[in-house]
């Protein structure tokens, strides 16, 4: 058992340094102008958005970039989500939709949306936006900025999170958490190894022509985490990508319920451990019963010095992803059982084989 306390405390000394590490290496948006502004496509899969995607088009309107397109694909939305893309795109010419093929059996939803995007996308660059998410107007020039300066075939960002709710606060940050402490971020950059990837769905840029000579979202027709896959492909392939955290610029309101969380967040939880499940579930057990362990086997002094890297890890990750401090700190047990209760209800997800998401049921792959 000492064995096990004292790797425990390595390893959440190691988890504290990495944190430190992506806090320090400057992975948000620098000010900067692009060298060029081509035309540009703003792609959006939409399934049943009535409560995000005006905010969103909104938002949009306002870039200050000059050569714009947003093009958004109807994944046959029940709600009310046609009429606020006609009253979009009645309103300003730069805003089409068109409504989605219908779902073969070998694709999911908003991988054929995004396959469908491309292909009527115009722009020389595209970004494929999930519909909860919300741009400052000078995001997209900063982005179109970096991408261009660091040659790059993928970019990434991770939004800054907006929470409102108690229940918000005890499971978003989770995320954030996970992968600020098991990967250092700048890695993802400056090296080639597929298993240092990591990408984020709601915002990703692509460049038009590499992207259609590998139709990147065909080839993850039927990954629930295609995002994560994507970007090991493209690691794999030799490309360069890259992947950022929002700071002012980026933002997004995922989840307004715990619930709602536990089963968004429990999707794709193991996709964080190289997409092995035993991998995650030992994870849990040694944060969820370290300090326990290292208590009776080490005592208290080395219980207190759990106590202050776990409140350390908790600060450089807040100060990365611009959350708020004392919350991240505070909140720190509470999210600990949201954890529990994500990687739980991922592996019941796993046992069923199949679930629920935006109306659709759902065949879970191995």
């Amino acid at each position: 058992m000492e064995i096990l306390a004292v790797f425990i405390l390595f390893f959440l000394a190691l988890r504290t340094i990495i944190s430190l590490v992506n806090l320090v290496s400057g992975l948000h948006l620098p000010d900067e102008k692009p060298i060029s502004f081509p035309k540009i496509s703003l792609l959006i899969p939409a399934r049943n958005e009535e409560a995000t995607i005006g905010r969103l088009l909104s938002c949009l309107q306002k870039l200050d970039y000059p050569d714009f397109e947003v093009i958004v694909c109807n994944d046959h939305s029940s709600d009310n989500t046609e009429e606020i893309l006609n009253w979009f795109s009645a309103e300003d010419e730069r805003i089409h939709w068109f409504l989605g093929e219908k779902l073969p059996e070998d694709w999911l939803g908003k991988n054929l949306a995004c396959h469908q995007l491309a292909q009527k996308a115009t722009g020389e660059y595209l970004f494929f936006l999930d519909a909860d998410v919300e741009l400052s107007p000078d995001a997209i020039t900063k982005v179109v900025a970096f991408f261009q300066e660091k040659k790059l075939s993928l970019l990434s960002v991770f939004p800054q999170q907006r929470m409102e709710l108690p229940a918000e606060k005890m499971t978003v940050p989770v995320m954030n958490w996970i992968l600020q402490s098991l990967l250092p971020m700048i890695l993802v950059r400056k090296t080639r190894f597929p298993s240092l990837s990591a990408a984020n769905g709601q915002f990703m840029m692509f460049e038009t022509e590499n992207y259609c000579k590998h139709q990147w979202h065909s080839k993850v027709r039927n990954q629930h985490v295609e995002d994560i896959r994507l970007a090991r492909m493209i690691k794999a392939e030799g490309l360069k990508m890259a992947v950022l955290l929002g700071n002012n610029d980026i933002f997004c309101r995922m989840y307004r319920h715990l619930d709602e969380a536990v089963v968004g967040f429990s999707r794709n939880m193991h996709e964080y451990f190289g997409g092995q499940r035993a991998v995650m579930i030992g994870y849990w057990f040694l944060i969820f019963s370290g300090p326990v362990i290292v208590w009776s086997v080490l005592g208290l002094n080395f219980l207190g010095l759990f106590a202050a890297l776990v409140i350390a890890n908790r600060l450089f990750v807040a100060g990365a992803s611009r959350q708020n401090y004392i919350w991240s700190v505070l909140l720190h047990p509470l999210q600990m059982i949201s954890f529990t209760a994500i990687v739980f209800y991922n592996v019941y997800r796993r046992i069923k084989k199949d679930t629920e998401w935006k109306g659709r049921k759902i065949r879970l792959q191995d």
